[in-house]
């Protein structure tokens, strides 16, 4: 997805790193599962937030199968907690946030649920607003800092929430 990003073709991206063609474009663009011929399900194209590479702050999909082993075999919280080398309030909230409806700690599930709630791609408040935009870009050229810029916003308009 990283060389796909980059501009290349899927076709090049995939020989890139070993895969086939076919590979890539399944990759790229889902595809359909069969069974004795017949159309049984639909796989979908990798989710770029899912693939790309996130901070080690977060918890990886591998500390999440950790998570549920550990959890198989009765681990307490702080057990698990020390053998990541995270706090326990992390390991408590992990579970208690992504257990499925089925009950019970899926790691994969966890992973895909937390990849959907990381920070989407966005159109900014101040490409939608062409006021907005003009009064920054004003302030900008009259050399204030982003400091002062976001000061005098909130001042002139408090009650604009900060994040929409």
């Amino acid at each position: 997805m990283r060389l796909r990003d980059q501009g290349w073709s899927i076709g090049a991206a995939a020989r890139e790193v070993g895969a086939s063609r076919t590979a890539g474009y399944n990759w790229a663009r889902g595809y359909k599962t069969y069974r004795d011929g017949a159309v049984v399900g639909f796989v979908p194209a990798l989710d770029q937030r899912e693939v790309r590479q996130i901070s080690p702050r977060f918890l990886s999909e591998d500390d999440r199968v950790r998570i549920a082993d550990l959890q198989h075999t009765g681990a307490r919280e702080n057990e698990i907690a020390a053998a990541l080398g995270r706090a326990p309030s992390t390991i408590s909230r992990e579970p208690a946030r992504n257990t499925t409806s089925q009950g019970g700690y899926r790691p994969f599930e966890a992973h895909r649920l937390s990849a959907g709630r990381r920070g989407c791609d966005r159109v900014r408040r101040i490409d939608r607003n062409t006021r907005l935009w003009a009064v920054v870009d004003e302030q900008l050229q009259s050399r204030w800092s982003p400091q002062q810029i976001s000061r005098h916003l909130e001042e002139t308009s408090p009650t604009t929430p900060r994040c929409d």
